[in-house]
């Protein structure tokens, strides 16, 4: 099971605890955390450091978009992390084996493994939990967020492995942030979920990013306690 979170924003945070702090705390509870950034100008130069030190710090891919390509770039990014997260754990795995690099090997043997790390990316179970900036200035492009996202949940029905998506927006209607959609992979209650979706408010990133490591850390205490059971 790959756990990973996506920070959709386009803006800066301008409440709470450092991102990248939170992100790198994600990271080291093995979730890696992903940025998209919806820019309309390249002058904004702090709001896209964030989102790259986010990513940076979670162990992630930080991609700037248009509002007009959201969708592709969640998807993108969704699938580049997986495949990324698969490699490296092969790489670590072959050079703790055999002390050799993926690169050094022949490429016929090299392609062996590349293929290997395709069927397993496809394969793998994948929990992936969005975080939506829902703050004022996202307003005029709520619409094409929420169509982003329902579209990246059909994108990933055809992978062979589960795939779950959760989605917290921040603000939320009363506090930092809000639990719109457990982890699910029926379409129809993401969509009726997104439906509650309003805007406006302040842009509290790290709050929503430990409101995202909280869920993650239910969903592995239910595991457990029905395993016990």
């Amino acid at each position: 099971m790959l756990n990973q979170i996506i920070v959709v924003s386009d803006g800066q945070s301008n409440v709470g605890p450092e991102p990248s702090s939170i992100a790198e705390l994600a990271l080291n509870k093995g979730i890696r955390v992903n940025t998209i950034g919806i820019i309309d100008s390249q002058k904004d130069k702090s709001s896209i450091r964030e989102l790259e030190d986010i990513a940076e710090k979670g162990g992630g891919i930080c991609e700037l978009t248009t509002l007009e390509n959201l969708s592709l770039a969640l998807s993108r990014v969704t699938m580049t992390s997986v495949y990324t997260t698969i490699e490296e754990v092969v790489k670590k795995e072959l050079k703790s084996i055999s002390n050799t690099d993926i690169y050094d090997i022949n490429p016929a043997e090299r392609n062996k493994i590349i293929d290997m790390i395709d069927k397993i990316s496809n394969e793998i179970s994948l929990k992936c939990l969005i975080l939506l900036d829902a703050s004022g200035s996202m307003k005029n492009k709520m619409d094409i967020a929420r169509k982003s996202v329902l579209e990246l949940l059909l994108f990933l029905q055809e992978r062979k492995g589960e795939n779950q998506i959760g989605l917290i927006v921040y603000p939320g209607e009363d506090g930092y942030y809000q639990l719109l959609s457990d982890f699910t992979q029926n379409i129809d209650e993401l969509k009726e979920n997104m439906v509650k979706i309003h805007t406006g408010g302040t842009t509290p990133t790290g709050y929503a990013l430990e409101g995202a490591i909280k869920m993650f850390n239910k969903e592995e205490d239910s595991v457990i306690n029905e395993y016990i059971v």
